[in-house]
């Protein structure tokens, strides 16, 4: 969270963010800390200040990106500063990396550093805060720039809730033993907690897809981009009900070509019903006396080429013969824009 004293952009010449893999942590384990610092406008170098609270001890620190391209990247091990300092002022711990050089707008430095929790006897929340620093016109430092980052850590296993108030008054060691099984499970506990969201075509992973399609006897088309395929099993409930209209077909032709197709059911321009013209064999239904016609008229962007126009054709054509009625006949004309 940003201090609201401390804007996180220094006179809207550099902005920083700082965050946590992880925002709920047990004793022992890891917690991974990203900084990033973008260049708003030039500046002639920074400082930037990572806080370690009591609690967080410093595993492995790289500077993971330096610069706006490649042409500017410089190595973690140059002289500009890349390398970071351990430092301590009025009893807390500081990761500091300096850069020295000339500055322009659109640069983006991301570092990242490894800490482990210590033990606690208690809950608590540690927070760490990002600082960064750079001289104003006259060379002397500006007002700073920082955000904080918190992270609850918990001195016992949640476990420890289901069992008889016994194993919590005589020692400690029950409350740390359950946070190795609940370390183990936690992933698959989350998992369970979010189950909804794999029957959701919205937001199910890719690879369960499939899965869902097969509930309604759908096979999916795997070179359909993926945002499509979500799009068909949304509609696939309302498309089955109206399979074999001329609606359906509509809607399930523009879920896949993103346009609406002109779908023209033709009937004979003999057919007429009097006393001198009777309903019999000799009169037939459908364009040019070809009964059970239509045709199927859509406007899409240029293939990129005739091997995608062919590809794309195909595709089209084999929605219609699944969706069509099975006596129907139709024909196709593709205008490209």
């Amino acid at each position: 969270m940003s201090d609201p004293l401390v804007p996180n952009t220094l006179a809207s010449a550099l902005a920083v963010s700082h965050v946590a893999d992880f925002y709920r942590r047990y004793p022992g384990e890891t917690v991974t800390l990203y900084t990033r610092v973008d260049v708003l406008k030039p500046v002639s170098e920074f400082t930037l200040r990572i806080g370690l609270p009591t609690g967080l001890t410093l595993g492995d620190s790289a500077l993971t990106s330096e610069g706006g391209s490649a042409a500017r990247a410089l190595s973690p091990l140059s002289n500009h500063g890349s390398v970071p300092r351990l430092l301590t002022l009025d009893g807390e711990s500081f990761l500091m990396w300096e850069v020295r050089r000339d500055l322009t707008a659109g640069e983006r430095y991301e570092y990242q550093l490894q800490a482990t929790i210590a033990p606690v006897h208690e809950d608590t929340t540690l927070t760490s805060r990002a600082i960064v620093t750079a001289p104003d016109s006259t060379g002397a430092l500006s007002t700073t720039a920082g955000e904080d980052v918190s992270i609850a850590v918990a001195a016992h296993g949640a476990y420890l809730k289901y069992l008889p108030a016994l194993y919590t008054e005589q020692d400690e060691f029950m409350g740390r033993w359950l946070m190795l099984f609940e370390s183990f499970w936690k992933p698959i506990d989350r998992q369970i907690d979010d189950i909804y969201y794999y029957f959701d075509p919205k937001y199910a992973p890719p690879d369960f897809l499939p899965w869902l399609a097969s509930w309604v006897d759908l096979t999916l088309d795997e070179q359909w981009p993926e945002e499509k395929r979500r799009q068909l099993l949304l509609a696939m409930v309302m498309l089955y009900r109206r399979r074999g209209t001329r609606r359906g077909l509509q809607e399930y032709l523009e879920i896949y070509t993103g346009c609406k197709p002109q779908i023209t059911e033709h009937g004979a321009h003999n057919f007429r019903l009097g006393k001198s013209n009777r309903l019999g064999p000799s009169v037939a239904l459908g364009r040019q006396n070809v009964p059970h016609t239509f045709s199927v008229g859509l406007h899409l962007p240029r293939a990129e080429n005739e091997q995608k126009r062919q590809e794309r054709r195909r595709k089209i054509e084999a929605i219609i013969e699944s969706e069509k009625p099975a006596h129907t006949s139709y024909t196709l004309n593709i205008e490209e824009e």
